[in-house]
């Protein structure tokens, strides 16, 4: 998933949450605006990523999966759980 914002809902003072399964995915994070100077980290099954305060609204996306790092699926794939409010 390129970088995009999560912003449809209504009120951004609630954190985005996401959850990791499967296969490591390699996790950019930038800026409230595109373009700039990103950072990447590699997320593995299970890991929990909390987006909140100033970076409610950072551009952010999965830039590549790494197949076979996990035997969580019967496939090499990734799942992403995201938990946010919406009212």
């Amino acid at each position: 998933m390129g970088l995009h914002q999560d912003k449809d809902e209504a009120d951004f003072s609630y954190p985005v949450v996401s959850v990791s399964l499967g296969d490591e995915g390699l996790f950019r994070i930038g800026n409230t605006t595109r373009g700039g100077k990103t950072e990447s980290i590699w997320l593995q099954s299970g890991d929990v990523t909390v987006m909140g305060g100033d970076a409610r609204l950072t551009y952010h996306g999965i830039d590549r999966i790494k197949p076979g790092t996990s035997t969580l699926l019967a496939k090499p794939g990734r799942l992403n759980l995201t938990l946010r409010v919406v009212d």
